[in-house]
């Protein structure tokens, strides 16, 4: 076949291709919602009787404090860094490794239980688990089990506390400092503000989450019960940590997680120096009550709402023209800050084309603070690409 021969097939091939419905090329999309939406955002009426107290959506932004960054004693909420420490080293501490009660534990129990301190029986020789010492640790608040689990660490008790230390120094718990696993000694201090980071770690641990939100547990020690009440007055609760004493008063700290907006969130708070135990869980269960009225979600696009838009160029007989690509469900934002900013994660699209449906991408919301969940961007038609733009 001669040169012109040829030339005159693939002309009419691309005739033949353009006839059909194929395309030369889709361009790369081109963002036509607004990319910054405007919110509103509550403006609840927070009070409190706690010395200091913060609260915020985990994951998420701070929606409030009250004298978050002062430093004071925290009594028994110390022990939540003592669970971290045994909880991130499972190599030192698996849960069902048998550790044998000594006679100086024993004697430490006893002078505990003269100082009306919070502990569970101890009998030297006794053989128990770190299970049971956590549980111990984490439901009734037992001191001697605090200690216990710090006497076993490699190096003994003083090893144990440095690396509490050692934690809240990388979780940039700035104005923290541990003097011992149990929370007694009021030398100790954190802030409502440090102690929220320390949780935000914790909370990404499966076992320290069923840990906390345990409501009673039989163990070497017989059946222990959770301190916590809002694990039984509070529709969502996870427990985390009790705590008081003469220096610190009564201290908490705390999460529940309810669905709002189609989207399970998790509050979790702070409060220290609280004036009494009994009416400290209230001021919590009404802190929360606050926090979750003031999570309005907004919906910014509706499903189908057009997010970009793409020049698509047809054959030699015909033009081009735009393909919209739309979310496939509502996307919006929590309004807890002035605006929220689209932000879109774009897939590579292949060279062949997409189908009608397909996921080409995602789209969000960024707030101050967090990054609301991504929704997936699909396109409204089928785009066939010709082969011989493949080529």
């Amino acid at each position: 076949m001669t040169k012109s021969g040829i030339l005159s097939v693939l002309g009419l091939a691309a005739v033949c291709v353009a006839s059909i419905g194929l395309h030369n090329r889709v361009g790369r999309p081109v963002v036509v919602t607004p990319t910054v939406r405007a919110l509103r955002p509550a403006a609840p009426a927070w009070h409190t009787l706690a010395g200091s107290a913060a609260l915020g959506v985990l994951g998420g932004p701070y929606l409030w404090g009250y004298r978050a960054g002062v430093e004071r004693p925290i009594a028994s909420v110390t022990k939540t860094m003592t669970a971290d420490i045994v909880l991130t080293h499972p190599h030192r501490y698996p849960w069902k490794r048998t550790i044998a009660i000594t006679p100086a534990e024993v004697l430490n129990d006893r002078r505990g239980l003269l100082k009306a301190d919070s502990e569970v029986p101890l009998r030297s020789g006794q053989h128990v688990t770190v299970g049971d010492l956590l549980e111990a640790l984490m439901l009734p608040s037992a001191d001697d089990s605090a200690w216990v689990l710090a006497d076993n660490y490699p190096g003994g008790s003083s090893a144990f506390i440095a690396a509490m230390n050692q934690r809240a120094r990388e979780l940039g718990m700035q104005h923290t400092h541990y003097v011992d696993p149990d929370g007694v000694n009021h030398r100790g201090y954190s802030t409502a503000s440090d102690l929220m980071k320390l949780m935000t770690a914790d909370m990404k641990i499966p076992a320290f989450r069923q840990l906390v939100r345990t409501k009673t547990a039989d163990t070497a020690f017989g059946q222990i019960t959770n301190l916590n009440q809002l694990l039984w007055t509070y529709r969502g609760a996870i427990g985390i940590k009790t705590g008081w004493t003469p220096w610190a008063g009564s201290c908490l700290a705390f999460a529940a997680t309810r669905r709002i907006g189609g989207r399970m969130m998790t509050l979790q708070g702070v409060v220290l120096g609280e004036p009494s135990f009994g009416p400290m869980f209230q001021d919590v269960t009404q802190l929360l009550n606050t926090g979750f009225q003031s999570l309005r979600y907004q919906v910014l696009l509706p499903k189908g709402g057009v997010v970009a838009e793409a020049e698509v160029a047809g054959g030699f007989l015909a033009g081009s023209d735009r393909e919209k690509f739309v979310v496939s469900r509502p996307l919006g934002a929590f309004a807890t800050a002035p605006r929220a900013h689209l932000a879109l994660r774009w897939m590579p699209l292949r060279a062949s084309g997409y189908r009608a449906g397909e996921v080409v991408g995602y789209a969000g919301y960024r707030e101050a603070g967090w990054q609301t969940a991504w929704v997936p961007v699909v396109a409204t038609r089928t785009i066939s690409v010709s082969w011989l733009n493949r080529i």
